[in-house]
């Protein structure tokens, strides 16, 4: 049977998830995109990246509970990212009517 050095191991598999999610993270910043990202889509590519980088790290260790929790905060932050985006464009289109009815009641006036 062979033998791995435990502590040996913890860095060599930390080092892949770091070297898989900068492999990513150039490939997505320099690939050709059939069109540009928009905001969103490169949040959503850049955490992926670094998700698959320590969703290897972890998973080469046997340790999936650690992988699960942090797809559920991830997915968490996404979704709190994506309502956000949601109420700003209510507010722009709020603040959007108030300036055209504050136009419409100078010219009236």
């Amino acid at each position: 049977m062979i033998h791995i050095d435990p502590v040996w191991w913890n860095g060599a598999t930390l080092l892949a998830g770091a070297i898989l999610t900068g492999l990513l993270l150039a490939v997505g910043h320099w690939f050709p995109w059939p069109r540009t990202l928009d905001r969103i889509s490169a949040y959503v590519y850049g955490v992926l990246s670094i998700l698959a980088g320590f969703a290897l790290w972890r998973l080469l260790l046997a340790d999936w509970q650690t992988v699960v929790g942090l797809v559920t905060i991830c997915c968490a932050g996404g979704a709190t990212v994506k309502a956000a985006y949601k109420i700003d464009g209510w507010v722009i289109e709020i603040r959007k009517a108030n300036k055209i009815e504050a136009t419409d009641a100078e010219l009236e006036g």
